[in-house]
């Protein structure tokens, strides 16, 4: 018997997940809802990449090898700015080829960053394998591009799925935080770099592997599982019409009545030139980017401040758990107020509130007043990360989404990659984040003021 050649392999594997995901598909259950569940598991995952966690690992790290905050945080900047690069591509491929092999890779490197992470013993070292980790997580696993995925499955329910979607974030901070730390303090912060990978490994790569598809055209579907129209006799071509059903024992696709069905059942999708040409566009690059850069100026340096003052590492990581909490409370709470009044004004109402959190933990000096500062400005983090994902998808449509989320994203990035750095070098220069943070406040508010002058490209 001869050895499988490769292609075998993958036409195995194909045919295997095919089977799996047809039968799913003809069940009750939306298959958009299981592409949710998928995300939440890859935005639960990407934690460890995440702000408020680089906080937990900052001080033990940097006191180890008696790193500044501004040399350990270069490592964020250096990976967040390859990841602006990379947005441009990715966002495209979700748009041509779907997420499946796209994200499924992206786990398998983001799970070795982490087991790689927990050897460094140079800083050149801990910023080649950071930056390799942290540009996955920032650009095929970012929230702008699972959120990008999951506005292709929804139209009516979008606000509703996205926030679950991206949900995994706030319940893997609310619960890995407090462990994380316990790790971190019982057996040093290498055994906690292991057990995100261990965790990432573990419960993501199989069913992105099977499940992951591009959109419910692909499978003869419409957005939200609106009713379809049938044909008889529509062939299978390499498993794009995988939803079957047997009607008066003939075999049947349910498929869309054109190829153009989806935008009746859709809002109108605008090219990624089309969008380009309308001022709202570059109005909201901006606003992310500039929001970007005054949140993470914040989130990667909040532990270490409540540390600084004198609140314990056990409370201060565990603000982090709150932090959370109170996104995911938010994104649902946000999510049902802007179906009612529109994400823009909930947007903008978002914002004002964010601001006040970064009042609240500029001046924090205690437990209470650090869960309490946490709580709000998470919330309003949370609350803005969904809007912002529902606003550029009622704005431009999404048959084009992942192209035009794909450059907007370079903003983002840049601001991301700039805030922390920034918060940190300010550090280290007055010994405190005073300034720092009040330069994150005034970025919140220029940012609310941009966003007052957008409009809906579509409705002009």
């Amino acid at each position: 018997m001869g050895l499988l050649k490769k292609s075998d392999i993958r036409f195995s594997i194909s045919h295997v997940s095919d089977s799996i995901v047809q039968r799913i598909a003809v069940g009750r259950l939306y298959y958009g809802w299981y592409m949710v569940a998928v995300v939440f598991m890859l935005t639960l995952v990407r934690v460890g990449f995440n702000g408020h966690f680089f906080g937990i690992f900052l001080k033990p790290m940097s006191q180890e090898f008696e790193w500044t905050r501004s040399m350990t945080t270069g490592a964020v900047t250096a990976g967040t700015l390859i990841a602006a690069g990379l947005s441009f591509g990715v966002g495209r491929i979700v748009d041509k080829y779907g997420p499946r092999w796209l994200l499924v890779g992206a786990c398998a490197i983001l799970g070795l960053s982490y087991f790689a992470l927990s050897h460094v013993g140079t800083l050149v070292a801990f910023y080649v394998i950071y930056a390799i980790g942290r540009s996955i997580a920032q650009s095929a696993i970012h929230n702008g591009i699972l959120s990008t995925f999951v506005s292709k499955w929804f139209v009516r329910r979008r606000a509703q799925a996205i926030a679950i979607a991206i949900a995994g974030a706030y319940v893997g901070g609310m619960f890995f935080a407090p462990l994380v730390q316990h790790i971190i303090t019982s057996y040093g912060w290498r055994f906690a770099w292991i057990f995100l990978g261990v965790l990432t490994w573990s419960i993501v790569l199989l069913p992105a592997g099977l499940l992951l598809r591009r959109s419910p055209e692909d499978m003869g579907m419409l957005p939200d599982g609106a009713q379809m129209s049938i044909r008889p006799s529509v062939p299978y071509t390499k498993s794009d019409i995988l939803a079957s059903r047997i009607v008066d024992g003939e075999e049947t696709a349910w498929v869309a009545a054109s190829q153009d069905e989806d935008t009746r059942v859709d809002e109108i999708s605008l090219t990624l030139r089309e969008a380009m040409r309308t001022a709202t566009f570059w109005l909201l690059c901006l606003i992310q980017g500039v929001n970007s850069m005054s949140n993470t100026g914040i989130n990667f340096h909040t532990v270490p401040r409540f540390t600084d003052v004198g609140i314990s590492e056990a409370v201060a990581a565990s603000t982090v758990s709150v932090f959370t909490m109170s996104q995911a409370l938010a994104v649902f709470i946000v999510g049902l107020i802007a179906s009612r009044i529109g994400a823009k004004v909930t947007l903008l109402g978002t914002l004002l509130t964010l601001a006040i959190g970064v009042v609240l933990i500029s001046s924090a000096d205690s437990g209470v007043s650090a869960y309490v500062a946490v709580f709000v400005y998470g919330g309003s983090v949370g609350g803005s990360t969904l809007l912002y994902n529902v606003v550029w998808a009622d704005f431009f449509g999404r048959k084009h989404l992942g192209a035009i989320r794909g450059v907007s994203m370079a903003f983002q990035l840049v601001g991301n990659a700039s805030g922390a750095l920034i918060a940190a070098i300010l550090y280290d220069i007055n010994g405190d984040y005073n300034v720092a943070f009040t330069i994150t406040l005034f970025g919140i508010l220029v940012a609310f003021m941009m966003l007052l002058l957008t409009r809906n490209p579509k409705a002009l």
